[in-house]
């Protein structure tokens, strides 16, 4: 049996980490680009890890070990949330063979205690497809479809999407298979989210069918980009911390307002990325 103090410092250290880490996300993700006639074209698919701060909370020196590309311990960048990618494949297959359907670790520091070689692990069976087929989006305003070349500024714009077939509530009930819509501006900055997992406010399940984008959001003459993303998700909890595995779908899709551009931005012809997976552009950010 551990002495009482050493016990009394194992109790802190779970705790101090939970005060600056909310939860991490493993995963793999197939990305689509969509025409305005609404043809889908395969990008890429990704091996990538997430750390979520908590409000408050100071994580750095994050690294992922594991086999395959992880082996040699992948970074995690710094900042609000720390992100890593690995290489861009071109179909699960082939991503698989960078990166094993096995257990990774995720490692991190914080001012109150370390984590080291919290596990991770993605199930799925030999030949098995968990990630939702190619997402397609839809665009209506007003109880019409509107056309994604001639969005009007002056009306909200409703985003849904083809059904979410793989979409299930969690067995464990820590969270439900997840939704996100976002847009971007032509720069690349996303300026419009439907909500982040484990969100105080609003977010979108596999219930939802669509998401409303306010006309306060849409300005004359501008180029726009909507990503819509659907998560099968596995999930855990480690010391505290919540586990997402998840095995998405992502699909872009480039708006344009009507009217006269009066903002101060200077538009290119094609949006810059505002996503890792829009490989078929520029990124600045």
């Amino acid at each position: 049996m551990l002495p009482l103090f050493l016990l009394a410092l194992s109790c802190i250290t779970v705790e101090a980490s939970e005060k600056h880490a909310d939860y991490v996300v493993l995963g793999k993700s197939i990305n689509h680009r969509q025409s305005p006639d609404g043809d889908l074209a395969f990008l890429n698919t990704v091996f990538f890890g997430e750390i979520f701060r908590t409000k408050n909370g100071t994580v750095t020196n994050g690294y992922l070990s594991g086999p395959g590309e992880a082996s040699g311990n992948l970074r995690f960048s710094e900042g609000d949330v720390l992100f890593l990618a690995g290489k861009r494949q071109f179909s699960i297959e082939a991503l698989t063979e960078n990166f094993p359907d096995t257990t990774y670790y995720f490692n991190y520091d914080t001012p109150d205690g370390n984590m080291r070689d919290m596990p991770v692990t993605f199930t799925r069976d030999k030949g098995e497809i968990r990630n939702p087929g190619p997402i397609k989006i839809f665009l209506q305003q007003d109880g019409e479809t509107a056309d994604p070349r001639a969005i009007n500024p002056g009306l909200d714009l409703v985003v849904s999407w083809s059904k979410f077939e793989k979409g299930r509530a969690d067995p464990k009930g820590i969270i439900d298979d997840m939704i996100y819509v976002i847009m971007g501006n032509c720069m690349g900055e996303k300026i419009v989210h439907s909500g982040p997992a484990f969100n105080d406010g609003p977010n979108l399940t596999f219930r939802e069918r669509e998401f409303v984008i306010s006309k306060e959001s849409l300005h004359p003459g501008q180029p726009y980009q909507v990503e819509v993303e659907q998560s099968e998700m596995d999930t855990d909890e480690y010391k505290k911390i919540e586990i997402i595995v998840t095995y998405a779908a992502s699909s872009f899709l480039d708006i344009k307002t009507t009217g006269a551009n009066i903002q101060e931005l200077n538009c290119p012809d094609v949006p810059y990325a505002m996503d890792g997976g829009q490989t078929d552009r520029e990124r600045i950010y």
